[in-house]
């Protein structure tokens, strides 16, 4: 089954797409050019995007957010003291910058991927459905309360270590 067909008319997705940042065009998903700028820099490291702090931690998902128009939601106005708080006075001075240097970057590069990861989960979901009844759904999806349903996600989707 080809991608097109997959992504563009499934119930299953359209459930979630308005709850995801995520743009769809010609049935493929994908991050705005400026996010996608924003997690590369970020997966490259603190010397490459700068964020090394928590309140620069903080300009850059501002950013992001900005750039998905996400802006009308505002975060709290105590967000920015927040995360420098908890990033530059609470944590070890060690434990910040191992957050900087791996978590961050690892941060970015699952986000770079994530538009993929979603169309490989429907896909991998569609051929786990044709091997039972052809019926059953097990996609990434809404369900309406009181509804009983079964998703499968793979270990990417859910961002652990698949080492």
């Amino acid at each position: 089954m080809e991608m097109e067909m997959v992504i563009g008319s499934r119930e299953d997705l359209n459930s979630i797409l308005p709850f995801l940042p995520l743009l769809l065009r010609s049935s493929t998903l994908f991050w705005p050019s400026q996010v996608v700028e924003t997690l590369k820099s970020m997966a490259a490291g603190p010397d490459h995007s700068g964020v090394n702090s928590g309140e620069a931690l903080f300009r850059s998902i501002s950013n992001i957010r900005n750039s998905l128009s996400l802006s009308n939601h505002r975060l709290a106005s105590s967000s920015q003291r927040g995360y420098a708080l908890f990033f530059d006075k609470l944590m070890s001075e060690t434990e910040s910058m191992q957050w900087f240097r791996e978590v961050i970057p690892a941060l970015g590069n699952l986000l770079l991927q994530f538009p993929s990861l979603l169309e490989t989960h429907y896909r991998n979901t569609d051929q786990l459905a044709s091997k039972g009844s052809g019926k059953a759904k097990t996609g990434l999806r809404l369900l309406a309360s009181q509804v009983a349903g079964t998703v499968y996600l793979s270990q990417a989707m859910l961002a652990e270590s698949c080492d």
